[in-house]
């Protein structure tokens, strides 16, 4: 077997733009005919599809095998490149607004990380893997440049026997662009709202000239742009360089990247009366700035590794893959802290806080497939490793108050006066883990696995010079069935847990357990034969959290682990080609989440704050292949996002908004062949220029994003 065939075989295929990979699992057959051990081609309705699509390096998160997505028990769902790329992503926030359950809550003027929810739960900061590694440390978090990935892939629900520590909501896979092994290129340059100037190159091919069986890619950014905000810049530097090597049975791929960014503070205030409330002054300007200029807020992160496969024959597959990666954050900001009692002036405090965190992460798995009777195994045995380091400190001090109507401050930063936290903390997390499957008469997949992981973490704490040392440890497993049926149905049920150690102690000096969490989930995918590109999928879940930190209510100054959080939902998404060059998806999330157990009375049975119960989308992409307009590529969405509570009690609401988005794209090599491989191509993100507060809290809201218009021109080759 080719190792072009060994790579393949890991790999999910699905069709370009595919949304959710169920529809566009069976021609992976195709893409191994050539070989003499190729995988089973998947039958709907007696017949082996046929269709020929884009092969992705995507489908591993769901099972960490070789295993198509529509048998894997729990919800997932594939963003690829050529979506990415059709509606010109700035960020993987962008990649994720057409997906069901998924709530992005990155706001406009603080956009220095994806703020990503699945099913009601954050996972931002612990459900955010590169490559299937986690990058962060408490603290520091890397943010990925969509151009330089393949694909985004969301995986529903807890996920811990995979992946370890994690947030109950689910994870979100960015997969690099690896080497190509035919020659390939791209230039871009783009220009458009906000001053924005940025290019863009993707080079890729094989360079035996350097090694015989190896490639290389190179991609890189460079952007200079402001925002909506005044003094609130959207600047980038960002290149990744990968190379590979490949065997008669080997293939190894070095991964690296280097970026720096400048962005806008962090937490902005924009008090809540003058915008959603009522004011005596009026209403606060929509964009209004309320920080100082001038402060520097920026990100440098680099990263390096390397993902190594070995098949000694075709029974087993070897592999290893490990990531070092270190984020640098600095920040400055004159936060608004309180609005006076003339409900104009607001008060302001100065921080500074820098963040360096490091990070190193491993995998190590042996992959197994074999037959016994009618039914065809895969077995998968691991061991992960992560440590991370992080240094922090954070300094404070006064910061001139502002007026929140006219902007204009009566002072900037003060002088750092006092040390809030300097603290250096290291944790190591241990992993191991069995998972076994079965495909039973090609009808039948069903799954088991179970994982044991030891997390220890050592905070030294400079300012009050202490010490402190926290164990967990926890065992997590997932069990779940697929029906494979006729006329493209294919029914499943599951059950997986998760758990996330709680840093700290309580008033007593006790260490806080893991929070824990577990989820079922049924669901159905539907891929109908004879009709091109056609899918839809469906999934009911009930996922609950627990051990949350609440108050005590024997003692205020106490916190306890007697919260529950529960999310249930139905989630459909779904797609077709009814028509040749036309592309239909849409998404639709009913999401009922409630605080089922508090030490806080004000939000027991209540909603959590910034989470709507009802989104959806729907989007229609169409290319003319031939006469008068061949070579027009025009598109359209819409995106809805309910209404969400701003305050614990649930007495103010944020209201929903709806957004429009358009794209028209032309290829010049229709005009004149000697223009071939060149495009125009014009996004734009809320179209009519709609006004919106994307998320709000008890005292202050943020504002959504205005129109943005981004002209770009293509040349590939």
């Amino acid at each position: 077997m080719s190792p072009q065939t060994a790579r393949a075989r890991r790999r999910i295929v699905t069709a370009p733009g595919c949304l959710v990979a169920v529809a566009c699992l069976a021609p992976y057959a195709d893409a191994l005919a050539d070989e003499t051990t190729p995988l089973p081609a998947l039958t709907i309705n007696g017949e082996a599809a046929t269709t020929e699509v884009d092969v992705v390096p995507a489908g591993q998160t769901g099972s960490k095998t070789a295993t198509p997505i529509i048998e894997i028990p729990q919800s997932i769902s594939v963003v690829d490149a050529d979506d990415m790329a059709a509606r010109n992503v700035q960020s993987v926030s962008d990649a994720l607004r057409y997906q069901a359950g998924v709530t992005v809550t990155t706001t406009a003027i603080s956009q220095r990380f994806d703020g990503i929810s699945i099913r009601g739960f954050d996972v931002g900061s612990t459900g955010m893997l590169r490559d299937g590694l986690r990058g962060t440390t408490a603290q520091a978090w890397p943010k990925v440049e969509p151009y330089g990935l393949e694909a985004v892939e969301v995986l529903r629900g807890p996920s811990s026997v995979l992946y370890g520590q994690n947030a109950p909501g689910g994870v979100v896979n960015q997969i690099s662009k690896r080497p190509t092994d035919t020659a390939m290129g791209e230039i871009i340059l783009d220009g458009g709202s906000f001053g924005r100037r940025q290019g863009r190159f993707d080079l890729g091919g094989p360079a035996d000239d350097i090694v015989s069986g190896s490639a290389f890619r190179l991609t890189g950014l460079a952007r200079r742009s402001d925002t909506q905000f005044d003094d609130v810049p959207d600047d980038k530097l960002f290149i990744a360089p990968a190379f590979s090597w490949s065997g008669a049975d080997t293939r190894l791929t070095l991964l690296t990247e280097y970026a720096r960014e400048e962005f806008g503070p962090p937490r902005p205030f924009i008090p809540l009366k003058g915008t959603l409330l009522p004011n005596p002054n009026g209403t606060i300007p929509h964009n209004q700035y309320l920080d100082e200029p001038g402060l520097k807020n920026q990100r440098t992160q680099s990263s390096a590794g390397y993902e190594l496969e070995h098949r000694p024959d075709e029974i087993w597959t070897l592999t290893s893959a490990a990531r070092y990666g270190r984020v640098d954050l600095l920040t400055n900001t004159a936060s608004g802290i309180r609005l006076d009692a003339d409900m104009r002036t607001l008060h302001r405090a100065a921080y500074r806080f820098r963040i360096t965190g490091d990070t190193v992460a491993t995998d190590n798995h042996a992959e197994a497939r074999w037959q016994t009777g009618l039914a065809t195994m895969t077995s998968l045995a691991g061991i992960d490793y992560r440590h991370t380091a992080e240094d922090y400190v954070l300094q404070g001090g006064r910061a001139g108050d502002i007026d929140i109507i006219t902007g204009v401050s009566t002072g900037g930063m003060g002088p750092l006066t006092t040390t809030y936290a300097d603290t250096w903390q290291t944790s190591d997390q241990l992993g191991l883990y069995l998972q076994q499957q079965a495909r039973i008469a090609d009808r039948w997949v069903l799954t088991l696995g179970g994982r044991q992981d030891w997390v220890r973490t050592t905070t030294d704490n400079h300012v009050t010079e202490t010490t402190s040392r926290q164990n967990d440890q926890r065992f997590t497993w997932r069990a779940g069935a697929v029906y494979l049926g006729d006329h493209g149905l294919a029914p499943y049920a599951g059950y997986s847990t998760s758990f996330m150690p709680v840093s700290g102690t309580d008033f007593y000096g006790a260490a806080f357990k893991p929070s824990l969490a577990d989820q079922a989930e049924i669901g159905l995918r539907f891929a109908p034969p004879g009709l091109d590109g056609a899918f839809v999928t469906a999934a009911l879940f009930d996922l609950r959290q627990t051990n949350v930190k609440t108050t005590d209510p024997d003692n205020t100054l106490n916190t306890i682990q007697t919260g529950e959080v529960r999310s249930r939902g139905i989630e459909i998404q779904g797609g077709a080609r009814p028509l040749p060059g036309l592309t239909l998806t849409a998404a639709w999330t009913f999401s009922d989440l409630e605080v089922t157990a508090s030490g806080d009375a004000a939000e027991l049975g209540r909603r959590p704050t910034g989470l709507p119960e009802h989104s959806g989308s729907l989007r229609a992409d169409y290319a003319v292949a031939a006469g008068p307009f061949d070579g027009l590529g025009i598109g359209a969405g819409i995106r809805y996002v309910g209404t969400s509570m701003a305050d614990v009690a649930n007495t103010i609401k944020v209201p929903s908004h709806t957004l429009v988005d358009a794209s028209v794209s032309y290829e010049l090599g229709a005009v004149d062949p000697q223009f071939s491989g060149t495009a125009l191509l014009i996004n734009v993100t809320n179209l009519t220029g709609h006004d919106y507060w994307s998320s709000c809290s008890a005292t202050s809201c943020n504002a959504g994003y205005d129109r943005q218009i981004i002209a770009s021109l293509r040349y590939r080759w």
